[in-house]
């Protein structure tokens, strides 16, 4: 298909093509072809990037998209800018560059995580930029649901479900369409509670939340059965408990599993 550039034609080759072309170059043609095309363009660059340095490269990739998507909400300075296009294109660019690799459903979760704790701390976003959140949670729940097995539901879990269970995102529409998202995930029974690591009530900032899942599984179910209660005079198990930031670190606050009584444990930075 013939494209019109500044003021010639250039005939566009298909890939098919192309290989054939390539085919007919020798070594040092393709070395000084593939490197004028990096030099052009930088999804190129990205993508050759990976290719030659496999998984160091993939995650130095995922660090830098999630920082353009997070300054689109918490810029170094000014005011958030909460471009759609650009989130859309850092999420699509990471599709191509990390396919077949879980770090492009990474990046999808890290930026409803953002989002989510950006309209709770404001209180609203823009309509376009809610819509895009949304989106990206239902592709979330649909990529859940596509996995023959739980595994990656298993692994994602506690994310999946602060999102959708942070306070303070009733603008638009958002809270309810995250519920009927999250209510579609066929990994989960509906009619248990959820779990004591997320409670609905309880979860005071995404901020808290994230820094409390970063604790692996095992050292955090040590925290919520070694809690002091002052009535029962002994270590006891946290229930109904809240995540909240300190200055001294994370918080919970709940319930004695034994008695009732109200116990909380500081979890120190």
């Amino acid at each position: 298909m013939p494209v019109r550039g500044n003021a010639e034609m250039i005939l566009m080759l298909t890939p098919t093509q192309i290989k054939r072309k390539l085919k007919e170059c020798s070594k040092d043609e393709l070395i000084i072809l593939l490197y004028e095309v990096v030099k052009a363009n930088k999804e190129a660059q990205a993508y050759i990037s990976v290719k030659l340095q496999g998984e160091p490269a993939l995650l130095e990739i995922l660090n830098a998209s999630k920082e353009q998507i997070y300054k689109e909400f918490y810029p170094t300075r000014g005011f958030p800018k909460l471009r759609v296009t650009k989130v859309k294109q850092v999420l699509s660019d990471i599709k191509t560059i990390g396919k077949g690799t879980i770090l492009p459903f990474e990046l999808l979760v890290y930026f409803c995580e953002v989002a989510v704790q950006y309209i709770h701390e404001q209180g609203d976003t823009f309509e376009d930029m809610g819509d895009c959140f949304t989106d990206a949670y239902e592709e979330v729940v649909q990529i859940l649901n596509n996995e023959k097995t739980p595994d990656l539901f298993k692994q994602y879990k506690d994310r999946v479900q602060a999102i959708v269970n942070t306070p303070g995102c009733e603008c638009w529409g958002i809270h309810d369409s995250l519920n009927g998202s999250y209510s579609d995930l066929k990994w989960i029974d509906h009619d248990k509670e959820r779990d004591d690591t997320v409670n609905a009530s309880g979860v005071i900032s995404y901020a808290a939340m994230s820094k409390w899942l970063k604790i692996p599984e095992d050292i955090r179910q040590k925290y919520i059965s070694t809690v002091w209660c002052g009535k029962c005079l002994g270590a006891t198990t946290i229930k109904d408990f809240t995540v909240q930031l300190d200055k001294y670190g994370i918080i919970l606050q709940g319930t004695c599993s034994n008695c009732g009584h109200q116990v909380a444990r500081v979890i120190e930075k």
